[in-house]
Formats: structure tokens, C-alpha cells, sequence
């Protein structure tokens, strides 16, 4: 395994990259994840693929200098690791967040996209809170931000936690990310970053349909963040997509995707 340290406009983009075969694999992780999270992969899959796994904007050795990101952005960082390596074509596996940037990338990539894996995807189930964050102005998501992201938030969300009112996946997030400066700072970005984040999942399905794009979705039997009807729609009219289920929550689905992951490519 080796780092390749992409330069995209002010920023510095961190991809591991492992293995020797003939396909490209990108590997979009989950937020607050790194990609040295999918290194285990070298060992099972390296022999079929050159895979470069991704430091998302805001995580792992990425420095992003931007206080926002674009749909364009992921698509101007393919383009140049396309070019990096001489390729025409590639294939994505994204778990979580990383899924929602596969899809982006479906709609922007129809004609070089041949393969797309998605663990507990991602930007497919739209809440209501999300609907009025991505219409609302700048000004007033910077208001909301800082009047709920803090340390006093965390301490509320513990007490809520302890009295069963908030769910443990929720209350860690507060946890791991309202208290550092750091982790604020990266919430922040992609907070600013939500209505130009979000695929139009439909349209990603239609393009992988028409193209005759392979399609695996990977489900948690328990997932308390990613609803399984979310992945299962997916696949509807896909011909020849397949969806398979492991048992755990949706932390637990990562590390068992990976130990078993020959049976999905």
C-alpha cells in the first residue's frame, strides 16, 4: 500500500492505493471513517483490482481548504485520478456517507462507471429536516449550526441518552463530533455542503439500469441509521442487481463486509 496525495485546486486529497489488477476500484468511506479503514481489502481483492480508497474531504490525511463541497469536486478528483493512472473506466464501493458520493458519481461518470457496490448506502431516505436545511439560506444554516453544534449540545444528548429519549447512535454522534474544535469545524463543511451533496438517487438507478451497470447493495439486518427498504429500492428494475444482508447494526456491517467481501465481487 502506498499514499498518493492528489492536488485539487487548494486542496490535498489523500488516497491509499493498494493492489495490482487490471480494474479500478475507488473506495468512498463513511463520515467520521478514514480510508485506512478498507486497507484489509488489498489482500482479497488486490490481485482483480488497483484500488485507491479516499480520504473524504475533512477526514483522515485530506486537507481541504474549501468551506464547502460541490457534486464537482468528487467529479474533478476522478478525473485526475483517472488521468494518474491512465484509465478509461472504474468501479465505486461506498459504505454509508461514501455511498451518497457513488451515486454522484453515477450520475456524473455513465459512460466510464462499470461496477457499483454500496454498503448501508446513504442520501436515499430524506428526512424531514434535511428537506428544509438544503432550501433555507446560508446565513441562517450558519445560525442553526452554531446554536446547536457545542459542548453544552453533547451534555444534553448525554442526558436525553440516559433517560432512553435518544438513541445511542445519535448520542455518539453528538458525542464525537460537537466537542473538538477540529470535528466541529469538519461538520461544519459538510453541513454548509447539503443541498450540493444530495443524488438524485432515481436518476443514478435509471443511468446503472440503462448502462447495464452491475449493482450490489449490502444491508445490515439491525441498521439504526440506514433503513433497509432505503437499499432495497435501489435495485427495483435493475436487472440482474443483487442485495444481500449480514447480521449486525450499522457499525458492525464495515468490518464484516471486508472480512467477506469475495463474495461480492
Amino acid at each position: 500500500m502506498k499514499s498518493v496525495f492528489l492536488t485539487y485546486r487548494k486542496s490535498t486529497v489523500h488516497c491509499s492505493r493498494f493492489g495490482t489488477g487490471e480494474k479500478l476500484l475507488l473506495v468512498f468511506h463513511g463520515y467520521g471513517e478514514r480510508a485506512a479503514a478498507f486497507v484489509p481489502l488489498a489482500k482479497k481483492l488486490g490481485d482483480k483490482y488497483t484500488v485507491y480508497a479516499m480520504d473524504l474531504p475533512g477526514h483522515g490525511k485530506t486537507v481541504w481548504k474549501s468551506r464547502k463541497i460541490e457534486s464537482e469536486d468528487f467529479q474533478g478528483i476522478v478525473s485526475a485520478i483517472l488521468e494518474h493512472e491512465g484509465k478509461d473506466a472504474f468501479s465505486v464501493l461506498g459504505f454509508s456517507y461514501g455511498a451518497r458520493v457513488c451515486l454522484l458519481l453515477a450520475e456524473a461518470f455513465p459512460d466510464k462507471l462499470k461496477e457499483v457496490f454500496l454498503a448501508a448506502p446513504d442520501g436515499i431516505s430524506v428526512s424531514g429536516l434535511y428537506r428544509i436545511v438544503q432550501v433555507v439560506p446560508d446565513l441562517v444554516k450558519r445560525f442553526c449550526f452554531w446554536f446547536l453544534v457545542n459542548k453544552k449540545t453533547a451534555k444534553i444528548a448525554l442526558l436525553l441518552h440516559r433517560r432512553g429519549w435518544l438513541n445511542h447512535h445519535n448520542y455518539r454522534f453528538a458525542e464525537m463530533n460537537f466537542c473538538q474544535r477540529r470535528r466541529r469545524r469538519r461538520l461544519f463543511i459538510y453541513w454548509m455542503s447539503l443541498d450540493n451533496l444530495q443524488p438524485d438517487w432515481l436518476k443514478a438507478r435509471r443511468i446503472i439500469a440503462e448502462r447495464g451497470i452491475k449493482l450490489k447493495v449490502i444491508l445490515a439486518t439491525n441498521d439504526e441509521v440506514i433503513p433497509t427498504i432505503a437499499g432495497r429500492k435501489l435495485t427495483e428494475g435493475v436487472d440482474g442487481a443483487e442485495v444481500f444482508f449480514i447480521a449486525g447494526n450499522h457499525r458492525q456491517l464495515r468490518r464484516a463486509f471486508i472480512q467477506r467481501a469475495e463474495r461480492y465481487f
